[in-house]
């Protein structure tokens, strides 16, 4: 106000002054919008060829690379057993951490050595010889024990029908007492019979017995005698050698002695899979005499499962567990209800049980079979 104020106050001459100096002004400030002498003036291409900013670069996550195979924890339902999941012990000095380089070998599983959900009055201790997103479930046509309806040998192991140069792995720590062929060093019930095999005495003992597992038929092994190896390592390549019918991996679990006769039902050893459990039982008659190839059938009362069939072991050097002194085994059982059935001849047995996931279910199935049909002897 006081501009206008003095402004009012000055003749015509002066206002003609004050527009003078006011359009000085302003084209002073449109000269400063020019550019610079010698300056050449940015051409519009030049602009329309600027990147457009982005926010990917700090929003981009790092990328994690693994020299060895994917640790366990990135499969939950195989995880080795943490403290939390055992007793709270409190006031636990904690020591300083110690760096480990990147380069080092996987950190041995702890002791007990049971995995994750499974019981420590159990002895799941083993992964699965064959990776996950292979076949890594046990065949149900010739399980330990079994003679496959009389056509084989009774069977001192479980198999796993993966394809020729399927990798191998360790199935927990331990150290390599033999890997190469059999044929200058009985291994099995005859020379050559497992062809390329690798055996391993583990870390971890059972009531202070050795504990070995056994690898066959491989086309390759990939580990050498005193070499000691860590649960999921890759020990091997799997084959056809030996006896083998075809590429399979042979597994077996040994306890006391590396023998042929030392063996145990593996059923009894490898890690379930998530949600399942193991059932395993006697069939016995009312003496509590054990039966042999009698068909054990699990129907579904409430599981998650249909049905699962297996026999009772053969005769001959197959061992039950001192655990259960069972005689038969079935794995990768879903977890529910299921009627346990045994049938021999007219005689029928039921017995109802519930499988628990990470859990072993006993069931013992007593049944008092009819006598044999006698053979009509043949007339002269």
């Amino acid at each position: 106000m006081k501009l206008f104020r003095e402004i009012g106050g000055l003749e015509i001459r002066d206002l003609s002054v004050s527009s003078i100096l006011i359009g000085t002004i302003i084209l002073l400030l449109l000269t400063a919008c020019q550019p610079a002498a010698g300056e050449a003036p940015v051409p519009a291409a030049a602009v329309a060829e600027a990147p457009t900013p982005t926010l990917q670069s700090a929003l981009a996550q790092p990328v994690i690379e693994y020299s060895e195979p994917p640790p366990a924890a990135e499969m939950p339902s195989f995880s080795l057993s943490k403290p939390e999941d055992e007793a709270v012990v409190e006031n636990v000095v904690v020591p300083t951490a110690t760096a480990i380089p990147s380069t080092a070998t996987p950190i041995p599983s702890p002791t007990p050595p049971h995995l994750r959900h499974t019981s420590p009055d159990e002895h799941y201790w083993f992964w699965r010889p064959i990776r996950e997103g292979e076949t890594n479930w046990t065949d149900k046509v010739y399980p330990y024990g079994s003679t496959r309806g009389g056509t084989l040998r009774p069977h001192h192991g479980v198999e796993f029908y993966v394809p020729t140069g399927t990798e191998v792995i360790a199935v927990a720590d331990g150290t390599v007492i033999y890997a190469g062929p059999d044929d200058g060093q009985l291994i099995g019930p005859e020379p050559n019979f497992y062809g390329n095999v690798i055996v391993i005495e583990h870390d971890a003992r059972l009531d202070s017995q050795p504990v070995y597992t056994l690898y066959g038929h491989l086309s390759e092994p990939l580990v050498e005698e005193g070499q000691h190896v860590f649960m999921q390592q890759v020990i091997g390549l799997s084959g056809a050698t030996g006896v083998a019918d075809g590429s399979h991996l042979h597994f077996e679990v040994r306890v006391g002695s590396n023998s042929y006769s030392n063996t145990r039902n593996p059923l009894l050893w490898l890690y379930p899979f998530p949600d399942r459990g193991t059932v395993v039982g006697r069939v016995v008659n009312p003496a509590g005499e054990l039966l042999n190839e009698v068909t054990v059938t699990l129907s579904s009362v409430d599981g998650s499962n249909r049905a699962h069939t297996t026999t009772t072991y053969a005769v001959g050097d197959i061992n039950s567990d001192p655990l259960w002194n069972e005689n038969f085994a079935i794995d990768d059982v879903g977890g529910g209800g299921y009627k346990a059935v045994v049938q021999i001849g007219d005689v029928r047995v039921t017995e109802e049980i519930v499988v628990q996931p990470y859990r072993t279910t006993f069931v013992e199935i007593v049944i008092d079979p009819p006598p044999p049909t006698p053979t009509p002897t043949p007339e002269p």
